[in-house]
């Protein structure tokens, strides 16, 4: 039988019927393979940009230096550690090189300054994408088989955040997303689990709920749920875009829910009316905007934010409540940030008067509630329970949620075939976190997650700390990461640790490594200060910076209190490193005197950032030193010259690394600067 498509097998005895024939053609088909590897590895991407990277160094001045620091071919940093391989030198061949600053395309561009060595831990640690590839869409892009696109700069801090547990000076985007998580509830909500075993915790104090109807209205809670920010601009807490009648119903619930205390009110206190213009000068001399801000005219800001803001405090508080917490704060908070003043009645009455003031008259005009009925109750609580509202507030009865929204501890490396996309939206990881943060129900119905007032910015941080919450900042090896230094939770002891907790000293002042950064650090303050000065210091705390507008308030001490504080303090907080009677405070010669002096006016020129003479220095940088020798100690003066950093790490003070001689004529002169005697002192 003939066959019914002879051509093929035609063409087959052509090619292959002879020995000799078949052996030639196979040698040419296999010369051509063999020549095609080295075409296009010569024809390859990585291999333009090296020869683009010699063409572009071949005018320049330092071109030899440069054509003896290029490595042809294919570059690797492999880190088997890190589980990281990058290939990203073989195009970026001019990282290292510092004469190429001027070079502003890439990627020939030098590589901006860093504390690692660019080879330490490669580059997909930071900028991530694919770091094996050798092409730029390989390297940079999302693909079928790659997820990690290279990141968009502005969230590069990641990167650090993946081994440096804490803050760091250089990362202010990822340090702010992080303080961001923590006051912003974020944590209280999602559970975010760190290396080391620990989660990361809130730093917002959501009000207690349980004895809200001792504080304030049930009018107010429907105008605070319906929108938080009317209230207070600063408000951290979120809308949750509720409906009037669950706003009702939740106003209800948690009135009908709240259980007093007993002396959390305080009835009318009979006082004399005072001078209209003396709440303004209580609250000023009290320092209270230290921690509260209140709204200008101008609609701005003024203040901290230690405390909720003001503005409207007249529409929220019953005058019953507030009364009883300006007496005494602790009563209703035991572990409130504010500290007990100790006013007098009429002091209290003024600023009741003055607080009171601070009120919106729109803020709840429209807002006009029926008493509530036993099922507006019993739905107000099952939206509390819905709504995970016991996740940030304590409320009687509720128990704090568990797992009530997704963990977050691994999101910056979440496939994105797991994510739901809005139209429009770039399908990348922080494009997701991003429009998350930004409109959070927009990605479905039925969502819980309330809606915030974020600023681009913010949301940026945001986006960069959530990028940092990775597998590999869950495997990076314990001898590559920094981590957090360990909380210290130092409560001083006696008489004197329970007037330092009614004072809230941490809120302002750290001591042993605990305590706030808006005053000085008290650790060693018993080497520092003179007792006398303490004494008066604490009767009538005056400036030692005018440049400051936070200030140290008058907390109306007993002169008991002040003996019980200043002796636990000049007695504990001593450094060990020196003894504080070293050096005599008074009884330095004339000479000695003369050259400290030429020290500070010449050769160092103190009088830049401190004032001795108020009628010459013009300093206002450091605290001031006319009466410094009635304050310091010799000693630390001495030991604070020598080295700042020693005894304050942090300060701005620089080490000028004087010799003891310096020192010591520094401290005589210094010493000599004792307020009222000064002028004699100068003689």
């Amino acid at each position: 039988m003939q066959s019914s498509n002879p051509a093929p097998n035609s063409l087959w005895k052509k090619l292959f019927g002879e020995p000799i024939r078949a052996f030639g053609i196979v040698s040419a088909l296999l010369l051509t393979l063999l020549a095609i590897a080295p075409a296009k590895n010569h024809f390859s991407e990585w291999r333009h940009y090296q020869n683009g990277y010699l063409r572009l160094i071949r005018t320049r001045g330092d071109a030899i230096t440069l054509q003896r620091h290029f490595q042809p071919g294919i570059q690797q940093i492999w880190h088997p550690e890190l589980g990281a391989t990058d290939r990203c030198t073989t195009c970026h061949v001019g990282l290292k090189e510092a004469s190429l600053t001027d070079v502003p395309a890439q990627p020939y561009r030098k590589h901006p300054v860093i504390p690692h060595a660019t080879d330490q831990f490669g580059c997909v640690m930071c900028h991530r994408g694919q770091g094996a590839a050798t092409t730029v869409e390989e390297a940079h892009s999302s693909t079928l088989a790659w997820e990690q696109p290279i990141l968009p700069a502005r969230y590069i801090e990641s990167g650090c955040g993946q081994c440096h547990r804490g803050g760091l000076e250089s990362t202010p985007q990822l340090n702010q997303g992080r303080a961001l998580l923590a006051r912003y509830g974020c944590v209280q909500c999602h559970s975010i689990k760190l290396a080391d075993g620990g989660v990361m915790q809130a730093t917002q104090d959501a009000p207690s709920l349980s004895h809200i109807a001792d504080k304030t209205t049930r009018e107010w809670i429907f105008a605070w749920l319906k929108d938080p920010q009317a209230y207070a601009v600063s408000a951290t807490m979120p809308n949750f875009k509720l409906k009037d009648e669950d706003i009702r119903d939740i106003s209800a619930f948690l009135i009908a829910n709240s259980t007093p205390i007993q002396g959390d009110t305080l009835g009318a206190i009979n006082q004399k009316a005072s001078d209209p213009t003396a709440g303004a000068s209580l609250y000023g001399e009290s320092f209270c905007s230290s921690c509260h801000a209140v709204q200008n005219a101008a609609g701005n800001l003024v203040g901290g934010d230690v405390g909720p803001e003001l503005t409207r405090i007249g529409n929220k508080a019953k005058p019953e409540w507030l009364r009883a917490w300006v007496h005494n704060p602790r009563i209703y908070d035991a572990k409130t940030e504010m500290p007990h003043y100790r006013f007098t009645d009429q002091q209290v009455a003024t600023m009741e008067g003055f607080l009171l003031a601070k009120s919106d008259s729109d803020l709840l005009a429209n807002v006009h509630l029926d008493p509530a009925t036993p099922e507006q109750i019993a739905h107000g609580k099952s939206l509390v329970m819905e709504y995970g509202c016991a996740s940030c507030h304590e409320i009687g009865g509720i128990k704090k949620p568990e797992n009530f929204a997704p963990e977050l501890t691994k999101i910056g490396s979440k496939s994105v075939s797991q994510l739901i996309f809005l139209p429009g939206m770039a399908h990348t990881l922080p494009d997701y976190i991003a429009g998350k943060i930004r409109q959070p129900r927009a990605f479905a119905s039925g969502l819980k997650m309330p809606q915030y007032t974020f600023t681009t910015a913010q949301i940026d941080a945001l986006t960069t700390a959530l990028l940092a919450q990775n597998d590999r900042a869950q495997t990076v090896p314990p001898s590559l990461t920094v981590p957090v230094p360990p909380t210290s939770h130092y409560r001083p002891a006696g008489k004197a640790g329970q007037i330092m907790a009614d004072l809230a000293c941490f809120s302002c002042h750290s001591i042993n490594g605990r305590g706030g950064d808006m005053a000085p650090d008290l650790t060693w303050e018993g080497s520092s200060v003179q007792r006398k000065w303490l004494e008066d210091f604490f009767r009538n705390p005056g400036t030692l910076r005018p440049a400051l507008i936070r200030r140290m308030p008058k907390f109306n001490l007993s002169n008991e209190d002040i003996a019980t504080l200043s002796d636990y303090i000049m007695t504990v907080y001593q450094d060990p490193d020196f003894d504080r009677d070293s050096m005599r405070e008074s009884g330095y010669s004339t000479t000695q005197v003369e050259q400290g002096r030429q020290l500070f006016y010449s050769k160092y020129a103190c009088q830049s950032c401190h004032i001795v003479d108020v009628k010459v220095d013009k300093g206002y940088i450091g605290p001031t030193l006319t009466s410094v020798g009635s304050r310091l100690t010799g000693a630390w003066i001495y030991h604070w010259l020598k080295n700042p950093q020693s005894l304050r790490p942090g300060t701005v003070e620089p080490n000028r690394n004087l010799s003891d001689d310096e020192a010591e004529q520094l401290t005589a002169f210094l010493m000599m600067q004792k307020g009222a005697g000064q002028k004699e002192a100068k003689k």
